[in-house]
């Protein structure tokens, strides 16, 4: 897809005018002596917005012909919300997604979006000026649901708006990791991402700009077979460590997380949507492959940790193995982090402690987890008397 910047005030005025008149003209080019600088913040109608299917968070469900049909474009973002929430009727982990998202957009519009999406204007394969959203996408479906739900009109996503050639992997995941952190899949599609953008030249079934363009699923499994890519079974030199710093992750760490892409499409969404950790998925991999899809719903639906998942492997013969309880897997955590705690030892450390449990949480997330965590504080001491 080419990226050719537009006038950003032109754009937005011209997107507004569109939305309201229905008009599908093209804008006028303007010389780069009219162009504005990135930076600015601005509202653009739901319409206007083009969604990257390659973003490392996955969010429209597989099920069904839902994500195949909106990034296609036959079907708009109306029709597809319409569609999510009658699917959330019969599908537990696709209302929990739906309720959440449901609850972000009533937060947006009583509240007012806190932080605004990122984008750049760009010429689409229609001909027509769009937005190309590179953060945010989680902001743009709870509008969309919202408005659908509650029979309103047409949303605008509050964007800031960047150059095109600012667009990136690397500047997705650095922006998504500092508002809500990405899950064992999210990451896993993200490192495979970066290392085909680091081979750079990819064969034509991965052309992401091609005719007929991969679907997200195949472009990030092609980062599997590297000997295909380049001709060698070893990654170029210094690529792990480049990949490292944007992942702030270890090479090992990395590996175990693009083995979770040979996992089928739809266990992949699946783990995703319950935010399943690499442990528990490493974990359920070791297991017959036939038995990986009730694992993981099983995983999904109880929370179930690596070790349940390693005393389910060892109980074969028995109906069900004995999960820990909320409490016991909660205490388990809490000793694993009073240990490394013990390293901590200065005011700016537990700044640090405080500031990573808060992000990708509200307010009210983070007031409650607070309350909690006095609450507990009491008892402990309780029991030291």
């Amino acid at each position: 897809m080419a990226k050719k910047t537009l006038d950003k005030a032109e754009a937005l005025k011209q997107a507004r005018a569109s939305a309201a008149t229905g008009s599908t003209a093209k804008p006028k080019k303007v010389t780069a002596a009219g162009r504005r600088s990135a930076g600015r913040i601005t509202t653009v109608p739901l319409s206007q917005i083009v969604l990257d299917r390659y973003q490392p968070r996955p969010l429209l469900p597989f099920q069904g012909d839902l994500r195949s049909n909106f990034f296609s474009g036959k079907a708009d973002w109306k029709k597809t919300a319409k569609e999510w929430l009658e699917l959330a009727k019969s599908n537990a982990g696709v209302a929990k997604q739906v309720t959440d998202l449901l609850e972000m957009g009533k937060s947006i519009n009583d509240l007012n979006q806190i932080e605004p999406a990122t984008g750049a204007w760009i010429d689409s394969k229609s001909g027509e000026y769009k937005l190309l959203l590179s953060t945010g996408e989680r902001r743009f479906w709870s509008l969309a649901l919202t408005a659908v739900d509650n029979n309103k009109g047409e949303p605008q996503l509050e964007v800031q708006e960047i150059q095109p050639d600012e667009l990136g992997l690397a500047r997705q995941v650095v922006e998504n990791e500092s508002s809500k952190p990405l899950s064992a899949i999210g990451k896993a599609r993200a490192i495979a991402g970066l290392v085909l953008e680091h081979i750079g030249n990819l064969p034509p079934e991965l052309d992401r700009n091609s005719s007929n363009p991969p679907s997200d699923y195949e472009y990030y499994r092609g980062a599997l077979d590297i000997e295909a890519l380049i001709g060698s079974k070893y990654m170029p030199r210094g690529m792990w460590e480049k990949i490292g710093e944007i992942m702030r992750m270890e090479r090992k760490y990395m590996v175990h997380h693009l083995n979770l892409l040979k996992l089928p499409e739809e266990l992949q969404h699946i783990a995703d949507q319950n935010d399943l950790t690499e442990f528990v998925l490493r974990e359920i991999m070791t297991l017959p492959e036939p038995l990986w899809s009730k694992t993981i719903t099983l995983a999904g639906k109880e929370g179930l940790s690596a070790q349940d998942i390693k005393r389910i492997k060892k109980s074969p013969g028995k109906k069900r193995a004995k999960v820990d309880s909320p409490a016991s897997k909660a205490a388990s955590r809490l000793k694993a982090f009073w240990k490394i705690s013990k390293e901590i030892s200065t005011a700016k450390d537990i700044e640090l402690v405080a500031t990573e449990f808060s992000a990708g949480l509200d307010k009210r997330e983070i007031l409650a987890g607070a309350d909690t965590l006095e609450k507990l504080a009491q008892k402990l001491r309780l029991r030291a008397q």
